[in-house]
């Protein structure tokens, strides 16, 4: 359910972000803000679906995490939207979905709680990646849930609050699996995560450096090409060394 759900829905929000969400019945207003839950969402993909294949816990757990965190704050963003009169089939089908991931993610993190990561193996520079890369994933996660505020801030418009907050969500899940990660230091509790927060950094990057040669030119553009791009570089650098 996850792995479907995300690709399901970050695809179309990263290829097609105007048309997919004029389709769910939203504006589209704002595309390279729906365009980055996208990306986050795509990353989430990936990352389960290279953990379903080798189907072991320790590698997943922090992913697992993530998803929780992100499906719980999904739910709350329908919520809000629901209470707002935002009321279409979109909201209620994320909602729906997101009340299944978090009920059997819950499940899957509780019944495994207890597990105890080896020894912290990792270079000191990698830590302060993860640092930074955590930090960064809560302001991106944290910052669209006042959409207008944000979107005031960065250059957008904010029509589409609900869109803001679900891209939001996706991004918290990512700061709270670089919690878990940090906790751990163990590389093969990180191989994975790094994984999934490298296909979200390059997407990303990809999307910022595409938005500003078309001219579109903010300041949220600005942000995630230079922050996007650095974690990309310096991620792809610490899959290759195995955090060394």
């Amino acid at each position: 359910m996850p792995l479907v759900g995300s690709i399901a829905l970050g695809l179309p929000l990263y290829v097609l972000p105007r048309p997919f969400a004029q389709f769910a019945g939203f504006s589209g207003d704002d595309p390279f803000v729906y365009e980055l839950g996208g990306a986050a969402l795509l990353g989430y993909g990936v990352a389960l679906a290279i953990g379903a294949r080798r189907a072991e816990w320790e590698p997943m757990r922090f992913i697992v995490l993530g998803t929780y965190v992100f499906s719980v704050v999904a739910f709350l963003a329908a919520f809000v939207a629901l209470g707002s009169s935002v009321l279409n089939g979109a909201v209620l089908l994320v909602m729906l979905w997101s009340v299944v991931v978090a009920y059997s993610t819950g499940r899957v993190l509780v019944a495994h709680r207890g597990v105890r990561a080896g020894p912290r193996d990792i270079a000191g520079w990698v830590a302060v990646v993860l640092v930074l890369a955590t930090i960064s994933a809560a302001v991106f996660g944290i910052g669209p849930q006042a959409p207008q505020l944000f979107a005031a801030l960065t250059g957008y418009r904010g029509t589409d609050e609900y869109l803001y907050r679900l891209s939001g969500a996706a991004c918290f899940g990512y700061a709270a699996m670089g919690v878990g990660e940090l906790r751990s230091l163990h590389w093969e509790d990180l191989r994975l995560p790094n994984v999934m927060a490298l296909v979200f950094n390059g997407l990303a990057f990809l999307a910022a450096v595409f938005e500003i040669i078309a001219g579109r030119t903010t300041l949220l553009a600005l942000l995630v090409a230079l922050a996007a791009g650095f974690f990309t570089l310096a991620i792809t650098l610490i899959v290759a060394r195995r955090g060394r």
